[in-house]
């Protein structure tokens, strides 16, 4: 570094091959980052399952919905003990559909290979640039906004789903709906989606002598997910936004001085 010339710049001594094109403003962006945790694809499975396919079974000659809830620890625990989910009054709960996240495993194939990786993307008129007519007119170059996201590690999730019913009627009209949906991406209008499979269903029937009539069926859900926490970790071992905003400069101002013996001249160019 010792044989690099230098200049001075207002008291500062810099390298001649200092390059001004780096200094660009950069800064946190002022929105929500982005943030896709495990809560998010659970909630977007669930509010598929429950606003969008919206399952329903014809119980005494009238439709109802069938319920579906998010499998707790202690809930998923006594169903599987139990083989079925009874209230806090002890009445068998029919029917109904309970889902709960069982393993994920990171996609290899599709998460990026450097971590630190980033996405950019630009916009056009923004709250330093504010579209109105004289600019449109004259043709004003706006100062855009670049929005810079790191792009998140890809899982494959399986959820597991249980399903009860009274009758196999029922039952029948469930599977051929989730069927159906298989293959599809899952999650709410406007919001994170993520494609979704079931491949097998397994059934069982239960008819007590004594005691409630119970069908009960069991589904996976493979699902393609991408995890992109809020702060990520940087090579310092620093948290830092996983969502960036930055400008671009307006103008650029050229000044130009040349002196000629006792003659001296000014010009300046704007772009």
């Amino acid at each position: 570094m010792s044989n690099v010339p230098t200049f001075n710049v207002n008291n500062i001594v810099l390298p001649s091959r200092y390059n001004r094109g780096n200094d660009t403003k950069y800064e946190q962006g002022t929105q929500v980052p982005v943030t896709i945790g495990l809560y998010t694809v659970d909630n977007a499975i669930l509010k598929y399952m429950q606003t969008k396919i919206r399952p329903t079974v014809i119980q005494d000659n009238k439709q109802i919905q069938v319920p579906v809830i998010y499998g707790s620890p202690e809930r998923w625990k006594s169903a599987q003990k139990d083989g079925y989910i009874r209230d806090k009054n002890g009445k068998l709960l029919l029917p109904i559909i309970m889902i709960k996240r069982t393993s994920m495993e990171k996609n290899r194939i599709n998460s990026p290979v450097n971590k630190y990786q980033t996405y950019t993307f630009k916009t056009g008129w923004n709250s330093r640039n504010i579209y109105d007519r004289f600019t449109a007119l004259n043709g004003v170059t706006p100062s855009e906004a670049y929005h810079s996201t790191i792009i998140p590690d890809h899982y494959n999730m399986q959820y597991e789903g249980l399903v009860w019913t009274e009758y196999m009627e029922q039952m029948n009209s469930l599977v051929e709906l989730f069927s159906f949906e298989s293959n599809e991406y899952w999650g709410e209008t406007n919001n994170y989606r993520f494609i979704s499979r079931i491949d097998r269903f397994d059934q069982s029937t239960e008819l007590p002598a004594t005691g409630d009539r119970l069908i009960r069926n069991k589904f996976t859900i493979d699902v393609r997910a991408y995890i992109l926490p809020k702060d990520a970790l940087d090579k310092n071992e620093a948290k830092k936004a996983t969502t960036k905003l930055m400008y671009s400069p307006k103008k650029v101002v050229f000044d130009i001085e040349l002196v000629t013996g006792s003659l001296q001249t000014s010009y300046r160019k704007t772009y």
